[in-house]
């Protein structure tokens, strides 16, 4: 669990505020990353093609970046 990359929830996906380039290093390394999100718990990050997908309660949500 990385503690410099901030995720909160948007709507019907999650937004990523901080650490852009620490979460693509991650994922270029591991390919999957777990974040604890404010009020959310735990969710995992897993990269899909040119794509980050959000994996939570066995949903796929949207991250959004920019």
């Amino acid at each position: 669990m990385s503690h410099d990359i901030v995720i909160v929830r948007e709507g019907d996906g999650y937004r990523l505020l901080h650490g852009h380039l620490r979460l693509a290093n991650e994922l270029g390394q591991h390919g999957k990353i777990d974040i604890d999100v404010p009020g959310e718990g735990k969710i995992s990050i897993v990269r899909m093609r040119n794509d980050y997908t959000v994996h939570r309660d066995g949903k796929r949500l949207p991250l959004y970046r920019q």
